[in-house]
Parts: structure tokens; C-alpha cells; sequence
């Protein structure tokens, strides 16, 4: 009994078809593995293309995050800034009003010592005028007792 292949049997295939289905099934398998290879290139540029993209949003988004550091930043300066003249501005009101304190101060001072200087003449030309006054009208005490009438 003779051994005969299978395929050879069922199919009624000769040699010369079953070696050209192998080779048109080598061919397909090489297509597929071809296929498979382009397949497998095609997602390696889809992933790198996404990649790409991501890189590029997580670019745009610090650039951005950076933006609005920077307008903090400024934003924060210029208030400070703005504080800072303010509290500059209240303190040269501040000086100012304390100069304005100073000279009514000195003014007033100046009014009193004027005032008291008149205050002291006065009692001076008063106590003179008294003096004169009594030189002028003797009182009881400095009468001597006589008194000469003339007619």
C-alpha cells in the first residue's frame, strides 16, 4: 500500500496545482506579512503624528501658562507700584500736614509772646500812670495839715 498525500486524494490536485497553491499562498502570506509591516508603519506615524500633537498642546498650554505668569507678574508689580505711591502720596500729606501743624504752632506761640509783651506794657504803663496819679493827688496819708485857701 502506497502512502498519498491528502489533499492530493480529496481535491484531485496534481503536483503541479498543489505547488502552485503553495506559491500563490507564499504570495498571499507575503502580502499579508507586507500588509501587516505597512499596517504596523501606518500606526507607528499615527502614533508619533499624535505624539506630535500632544507635544505641540503641551507646548502651546505652557506657552500660555507662561502668558498669564507674566500678566500676574505685571499685574502684580503695577499694584504694587500703585500701593507704593499711594502710601508715598499719603505720607507727603502726612508731612505736609505736620509742617502746616508746625507753623500754627510757632504762630501761636509768637501771638502769645506778643500778647503777653503787651499784656506786660500795659501793666507797666498802668502802674506808671498810678504812680503819677498819686504823685499828682496826694492821699490822707501825706497831708500835713495845713491848708492854705486862696481867694
Amino acid at each position: 500500500m502506497s502512502i498519498t498525500p491528502v489533499a492530493a486524494t480529496t481535491t484531485g490536485l496534481t503536483a503541479t496545482q498543489v505547488q502552485q497553491n503553495r506559491q500563490i499562498d507564499l504570495v498571499d502570506q507575503q502580502r499579508l506579512d507586507d500588509q501587516r509591516s505597512q499596517d504596523r508603519l501606518q500606526e507607528q506615524r499615527l502614533q508619533d503624528q499624535r505624539l506630535e500633537e500632544q507635544r505641540r498642546v503641551d507646548d502651546q498650554q505652557a506657552l500660555r501658562q507662561d502668558l498669564v505668569r507674566q500678566d500676574q507678574r505685571r499685574t502684580d508689580d503695577l499694584q504694587q507700584y500703585r500701593d507704593e505711591q499711594y502710601r508715598l502720596e499719603q505720607q507727603r500729606l502726612q508731612d505736609d500736614r505736620r509742617l502746616e501743624d508746625q507753623q500754627r504752632i510757632q504762630d501761636q506761640l509768637r501771638l502769645e509772646d506778643q500778647l503777653r509783651q503787651r499784656a506786660e506794657d500795659a501793666r507797666l504803663q498802668f502802674e506808671r500812670a498810678a504812680d503819677a496819679a498819686q504823685r499828682l493827688n496826694p492821699t490822707n496819708g501825706m497831708f500835713s495839715g495845713r491848708v492854705d485857701v486862696y481867694l
